[in-house]
């Protein structure tokens, strides 16, 4: 899924490391947590920008913001819960934190190409 690249721009790792969506899950640490593929991390990372985005607007309404969001999540094919629980894990894994970095790399790279 190649959502935006120009959403990352503006993205920073603050909004990856704490849960975007208002439907919190309790999330399990990242020992437990089913592995997150190079895919699912990459539209983790595309949606949080998304969403970050979304939450910072003074253009949409608050009660439209949760709605977007989900909308977002949808188009990255991720549940609220799942995209919580990877937001979570951010913030104890730093070998999740670091592919994550290397994904952002590799998408702002993309995006510089193309």
């Amino acid at each position: 899924m190649k959502l935006a690249y120009a959403a990352l721009a503006a993205a920073s790792l603050a909004t990856l490391s704490q849960p975007a969506v208002a439907q919190q899950a309790q999330a399990p640490s990242a020992q437990q947590m089913a592995p997150v593929s190079d895919a699912e991390l990459e539209n983790f990372v595309i949606a949080a920008s998304m969403i970050g985005q979304i939450q910072r607007s003074e253009e949409i309404a608050g009660a439209e913001k949760e709605k977007a969001a989900m909308q977002v999540l949808s188009q990255a094919q991720m549940t609220p819960q799942r995209f919580n629980t990877i937001g979570a894990a951010l913030q104890t894994s730093e070998t999740l934190q670091a592919r994550v970095d290397q994904t952002l790399a590799r998408l702002k790279k993309e995006q510089a190409e193309g």
